[in-house]
């Protein structure tokens, strides 16, 4: 630890010996994080909620055609609509990565080989419908942003087809939603920036009062904040809606990690010259806050490790990036700044000076009055607290284990829809084009059929009767396979020899053959019910898969259930149900972290039981509010850790130099310890509330409630640094002694 103290302090002494060329790193560094920033791409919906997976990604290959549908509204067989829907199909046709396009005016050529001029005719083979689409199928295995193109060419091909004005066209479907998506998110993002900001500027004013610049962390936390964009454009970390929630979080904790530097320094600045001043602030407070931001990285470390959720990992990477890069911003800007700040205008204090006397400004500076009345207020309070801590003790633990309890009474919200805004008019015309067309949020689900001989007779008859056994399990309403459609073509019997069978598929459309087969595969979609709820959907994919293991398959071919709708909702459900798992990681990383540094078992293990009451309390709190878990909810447990072991790290570690190297008893330092820092983190704390209060004004649900969640959290982060670590403190350091004594006696 001195070697740590030492090399902060050589930092300092190099920061306040160029200022100026530390000012010109930062911004070079921001001109390299600019160009990173350019390459940043989004990921959406169901797509950012599915990891590797072989069964998945083999699905994708052969038969994951995405989809951007027209729903076409009107008089629709007017022959002037019919010709605006076979221009508008032509042209589709011939656009880049589209695999087919089909639409009513298919079957009106097919049969007449032209469009005709009489709309009976048209009737006679389309009916009289109020509405019909234009399905558009892209190639198979294009990611979201290679589907993007082809949705702005929908969009403006409903233009160039000029249909009648009795007619209406709404490009909808998936592509359509994610690229929509993708707009809000960045939109989104930008809004929850400013609005961070904005809340910081107006913290800062009011709460961090008596030093210079007192905004200046707001440009430092900025400049980190560009810095993280850059590091996740190099780093190919997607934006999606999970990551948009890191920024709001970044702002009040890189504030936080500012406010402890520019605090303390401005603590040095009464009592030594600046040149004496930054390396003893930095040598001072930069260790404990390296510990305390690496403990917050290692927060989200546990998220990233006890996740396959790709969403959730973005969110995970970006955050460490994030703080790692604002306690680095910190230190180039904030200190850098504020020397220059004090070398050209200068300082009032007697020190101000070079070669000053220390121990005269020192006399000037009242003690109290440097501390304040919520300086003060803290210390007192704390000092209580520590004369009764068995007392306040039982009551936090008692509280925490209410709060274990009440766990399991929580809602969960794991509907990735549910997620986004309900108006996003994406959303809206994709429900509309659902109800219209009878479809719900999800009406079937996939099947991979993989192994040999997928052709042979015995393998098709056994594909004929899965229907059967299927449709007897709940919510299983229905079995479409490739035996169905031979049988379609071969009047109603499966052949009985393999080139009967292929006889038969060559018969077939290229398009609809390639559905069933493709690339050595088979494809099955099994119907569900319309509209199912989560745990709906969890058993239909459960008793989907147990069908399909129980309708035993032919000796060599394996069947698996897939697609993203298949995969993501068991993900994130996973990521909720484990969240206990990642909150004990979290507690077990950051726990190594205090007994590697600190080589001391209480060291290690005070920061943390604050924590644990804090996990504890929370459920209370998202009970009494009734905020759902969330796979960002999920991973608040470890993120607690991590963030509020800085607020316990800094209390302990001035409660350590007060007793040790200033000789006061454990209720001295415990008071001398909160009244010199208890502001500090006071403010901290508050001004990283107000940036995570950015996340409530989100106009995605699963960030608005996130933004509660945090909010409330890190209020209950500070009362327990504040009121159970001084007792923690008492308790385990006399405990400590008297095992030191106990050791010493024999």
């Amino acid at each position: 630890m001195p070697k740590l103290r030492s090399a902060f302090a050589s930092i300092g002494d190099r920061v306040q010996a160029r200022p100026v060329a530390t000012l010109l790193i930062a911004g070079l560094l921001i001109l390299v994080a600019i160009g990173g920033a350019a390459q940043i791409t989004s990921v959406t919906g169901d797509d950012a909620f599915v990891g590797s997976n072989p069964t998945y990604e083999a699905f994708s290959d052969s038969f994951d055609h995405g989809n951007i549908a027209v729903l076409i509204r009107g008089d629709i067989t007017e022959p002037s609509a019919i010709e605006a829907i076979d221009r508008y199909d032509r042209r589709m046709s011939q656009t880049q990565d589209v695999y087919a396009v089909r639409s009513p005016a298919d079957q009106v050529r097919a049969a007449y080989g032209r469009i005709p001029d009489s709309k009976s005719k048209i009737e006679s083979v389309i009916g009289s419908p109020d509405y019909t689409t234009i399905q558009i199928a892209t190639d198979t295995d294009l990611t979201q942003q290679q589907q993007r193109p082809i949705y702005t060419e929908a969009v403006s091909t409903s233009d160039w087809a000029r249909f009648p004005a009795s007619v209406t066209a709404t490009v909808t479907g998936d592509a359509a939603f994610s690229a929509q998506l993708s707009t809000v998110i960045q939109q989104s993002t930008q809004k929850l920036l400013g609005l961070a900001v904005g809340l910081m500027v107006i913290a800062l004013f009011f709460l961090f009062r008596g030093v210079r610049l007192r905004l200046l962390p707001i440009v430092a936390v900025f400049v980190g904040v560009i810095y993280t964009f850059g590091a996740i454009g190099y780093g190919g970390i997607p934006n999606s809606t999970m990551t948009s929630a890191v920024f709001p979080i970044l702002i009040g904790l890189g504030i936080d990690y500012s406010v402890q530097f520019h605090e303390r320094y401005e603590e040095e600045l009464e009592t030594h010259p600046p040149r004496e001043a930054l390396p003893n602030a930095l040598g001072g407070v930069g260790p404990p806050v390296l510990i305390a931001m690496l403990a917050a990285a290692l927060g989200f470390g546990a998220t990233w490790v006890s996740t396959s959720s790709p969403a959730i990992i973005w969110f995970a990477q970006t955050s460490i990036l994030g703080v790692l890069l604002t306690y680095a911003a910190g230190i180039l800007v904030l200190l850098a700044g504020l020397t220059i700040y004090i070398r050209r205008w200068g300082d009032d204090s007697p020190a101000a000076a070079d070669g000053g006397d220390p121990e005269a400004a020192h006399a000037e500076v009242d003690d109290d009055s440097r501390i304040g009345l919520v300086g003060s207020t803290l210390g007192r309070t704390s000092r209580i607290l520590a004369s009764h801590p068995m007392t306040v003790l039982a009551i936090a633990l008692v509280l925490s284990g209410v709060g274990f309890q009440v766990a399991s009474s929580l809602g969960t919200l794991a509907d990735t829809e549910e997620f986004i805004p309900q108006d996003l008019p994406a959303y809206v015309d994709l429900q509309q084009f659902r109800s219209q067309t009878g479809g719900g949020t999800s009406t079937s689900y996939d099947v991979l059929v993989t192994g040999t001989h997928l052709k042979h007779p015995e393998t098709l008859r056994w594909m004929d009767g899965l229907n059967d056994v299927a449709t007897q399990a709940p919510l299983v309403e229905g079995v479409d396979t490739p035996a169905g459609a031979v049988k379609q073509y071969n009047g109603g019997e499966i052949p009985r020899t393999t080139s009967g069978v292929e006889r038969v598929l060559a018969q077939m459309p290229t398009e609809q053959r390639q559905r069933y087969y493709n690339d050595g595969r088979a494809h099955i979609t099994v119907a569900s019910p319309q509209d199912m709820t989560t745990g709906q959907v969890l058993s239909f994919l459960e008793n989907s898969q147990e069908s399909l293991d129980y309708s035993n398959p032919p000796p060599g071919v394996t069947a698996e259930v897939t697609g993203t709708s298949s995969i993501a909702v068991p993900s994130i459900i996973d990521q909720i149900n484990s969240r206990n798992a990642t909150t004990g990681l979290g507690i077990l990383f950051v726990f190594a972290l205090l007994g590697l540094y600190y080589r001391d078992l209480v060291k290690a293990v005070a920061p943390l039981v604050p924590m644990v009451f804090v996990i504890g309390w929370q459920n209370i709190y998202m009970l009494a509010l009734d905020i759902p878990v969330s796979p960002l909810g999920a991973s608040l447990g470890a993120m607690t850790v991590g963030i509020g072991a800085e607020y316990t790290i800094i209390v302990m570690e001035r409660y350590y130099e007060e007793k040790q190297h200033n000789g006061y008893g454990r209720l001295d330092a415990v008071e001398i310890a909160a009244s010199r820092v208890g502001k500090a983190i006071t403010v901290s704390g508050m001004t990283t509330v107000f940036g995570f209060s950015a996340l409530i004004l989100s106009p995605f649900p699963v960030l608005s409630s996130f933004g509660f969640l945090t909010v409330g959290v890190i209020f209950l982060t500070l009362i327990a640094s504040l009121a159970t670590l001084p007792p923690t403190l008492v308790v385990l350091d006399g405990l400590a002694e008297r095992v030191a004594a106990f050791r010493a006696a024999d």
